[in-house]
């Protein structure tokens, strides 16, 4: 049986030890790639609101194989952050979005924003996969380095985000 078989997404603190050990894994991965570290790039008590959710995915082991959040960006539109997966479990992206943006749907947002830096190809390929359109420009323009934000309209739910269509189970 392989870790991929059996992936468990589901809600966690963002400040659990997991949780603090991927996010800080992001972290140095992106300094690395970017000369940039992602560190203060969220206030943590942004997740903890009644209209945001940190998720983490775990293999069969309990492993954390990657995490992912959604916070409030407006009324209708929430933003995904912190997407990030392990090496050894890239192509897991476009799950752990497929599960935030049930997520969203359940917390009443019509659309989900992603901004994603070049060296986030993953989550670029997840994006598009997912079919998320590019923005022309991050709205409100807080940044003017090369990142990417792109935006999808959530529509009824589909199959793609249950447990059963998917093969997760959800804790």
């Amino acid at each position: 049986m392989t870790d991929f078989e059996t992936i468990y997404i589901g809600s966690e603190e963002p400040d659990s030890l997991d949780a603090r050990m991927l996010c800080d894994e992001r972290s140095a991965y992106l300094a690395a790639m970017t000369g940039k570290s992602a560190q203060q790039s969220i206030a943590y008590g942004d997740l903890r609101s009644i209209r945001a959710r940190f998720v983490l995915a775990r293999n069969s082991m309990g492993e954390a194989m990657g995490c992912g959040a959604i916070r409030r960006q407006s009324y209708n539109v929430a933003e995904v952050r912190l997407l990030y997966v392990r090496l050894q479990y890239r192509g897991l992206e476009a799950t752990l979005l497929s599960h935030l943006e049930g997520q969203a749907r359940l917390l009443g947002y019509h659309v989900l924003r992603l901004c994603v830096t070049p060296a986030e190809r993953g989550a670029s390929r997840a994006c598009e996969a997912r079919g998320y359109r590019r923005m022309s420009v991050e709205p409100g323009n807080r940044s003017a380095d090369r990142s990417v934000w792109f935006e999808k309209a959530l529509g009824d739910f589909d199959t793609a985000i249950t447990p059963a269509a998917t093969g997760l189970s959800s804790r």
